[in-house]
């Protein structure tokens, strides 16, 4: 089984970007909360643990298929 050499800083930035997005929506829009103006921290942190694994499984099963592995996951070949 490979395991890819994963740009940590590439996916906690993207997970910084996911998690204020979705601070902004909960906050100016009501998503996933029970009304607008409120921020849910805990669900936000659960967001971002989530988005980090979910996004490290994505390119350990792609290291080991025939599938390419996403620029996104090992950052970029400079």
């Amino acid at each position: 089984m490979k395991i890819p050499k994963l740009d940590i800083r590439e996916l906690f930035t993207s997970a910084v970007v996911v998690v204020v997005i979705i601070a902004l929506l909960q906050y100016f829009g009501g998503l996933l909360v029970t009304a607008p103006g409120q921020i849910d921290p805990t669900g936000l942190a659960i967001i971002g643990i989530l988005f980090v694994l979910i996004s490290a499984l994505i390119a350990i099963i792609t290291a080991n298929t025939s599938l390419p592995t996403p620029d996104w996951a090992t950052g970029s070949d400079e």
